[in-house]
């Protein structure tokens, strides 16, 4: 099954209505409704009974926008950048698989007009701010070398350590080496590099605790599905928390 590896996954911005569902309505049994089992609520970035919560970040833009991808649990980052094929789905954070979304998302693509402020979720250490490497974008069919994101680490966040990561920005007012403190602005949302409409990519990254001793993407919303979390399962994985902190949570809704 074909993966989106982790240095590109912030560039699949690809069109398609988002289903939390997971159901179109030829299939209507390929995932749980969401007024069966799972319910409407926990799929709407509440955390649900058995999901575990560390309040720690705040939201990193005012308001709310449609989200365009959502974290994969079912193993994110293992491979190139592709474009979507149909059955593609992304294993949701309550269980549900959403449908029609490029799987292997390390993070949340959220669209957003041009210009919407990018707030740092809690205060931190720019460890890295500019461009990423050039890289073929296959959307568009070219290379991009202007994708600019910015990296924040969290070092002592929750007792764990975070480091989170934004992309797409079209503009940066932070730089290398700054401090920075919660709501505290690190750029503008954009559509730089392979984004095909302006927006912002997230991505939440656990610093301890993790299998491969390094950094690795979890779930900011955690995990509130039947069973175990497969990405937590996962040699290369981590545990997934509820980090939103009382109503800071981005809703997930495709429009």
């Amino acid at each position: 099954m074909r993966r989106i590896g982790r240095q590109h996954a912030a560039a699949a911005l690809v069109a398609g209505a988002l289903s939390l569902t997971g159901c179109p309505k030829d299939e209507p049994t390929r995932a749980p409704p969401r007024e069966g089992k799972l319910g409407a609520q926990r799929c709407s970035g509440q955390p649900g009974p058995k999901n575990a919560v560390l309040p720690v970040l705040q939201r990193p833009f005012d308001g709310h926008y449609p989200v365009l991808n959502l974290f994969d649990h079912d193993l994110p980052l293992v491979s190139d950048l592709k474009p979507v094929v149909e059955g593609d789905k992304e294993l949701t954070y309550c269980g549900i698989d959403a449908l029609g979304l490029a799987e292997g998302f390390a993070g949340y693509a959220f669209s957003m007009p041009e210009g919407t402020p990018i707030l740092a979720p809690a205060d931190g250490d720019v460890v890295r701010a500019g461009p990423a490497a050039a890289f073929n974008c296959v959307l568009t069919h070219r290379m991009v070398d202007d994708q600019l994101e910015v990296d924040l680490e969290h070092t002592t966040l929750g007792g764990v350590g975070f480091v989170t990561h934004f992309a797409h920005l079209a503009k940066l007012t932070v730089k290398p080496g700054d401090k920075v403190v919660a709501g505290q602005r690190l750029g503008v949302a954009g559509k730089t590099g392979c984004a095909t409409t302006s927006a912002l990519y997230f991505e939440v990254r656990r610093m301890t605790g993790t299998k491969s001793g390094r950094p690795t993407p979890v779930d900011p919303y955690g995990w509130d599905g039947p069973g175990q979390d497969p990405w937590a399962q996962d040699e290369r994985g981590a545990p997934s928390t509820y980090l939103w902190k009382p109503n800071e949570a981005p809703t997930l809704k495709s429009k």
